[in-house]
């Protein structure tokens, strides 16, 4: 070759990971936020904004809670099942 090597450092994963986990928890409380935040907005298309944000972070808390559930019940089944 001619001696250039493209990569002179080692690549690897950002190293950035989310503040806090995301999980049905926090999805409820990031909900309940965007309510509380909702009501002191002056328009009507900020309100809706956040009223819809809520709906987005409740309905992902069901998802989670489902999925947290599914995993539960299949963990029993195993330890069950050994």
């Amino acid at each position: 070759m001619n001696g250039f090597d493209p990569m002179p450092f080692e690549a690897r994963p950002s190293a950035k990971r989310p503040k806090h986990k995301e999980t049905a928890g926090t999805c409820r409380e990031r909900a309940t936020a965007d309510l509380l935040k909702s009501v002191s907005m002056i328009t009507a298309n900020e309100r809706l904004t956040l009223e819809r944000s809520a709906a987005s972070w409740q309905a992902r808390a069901t998802l989670l809670d489902r999925l947290e559930q599914k995993a539960r019940a299949a963990s029993a089944a195993q330890g069950l099942s050994a």
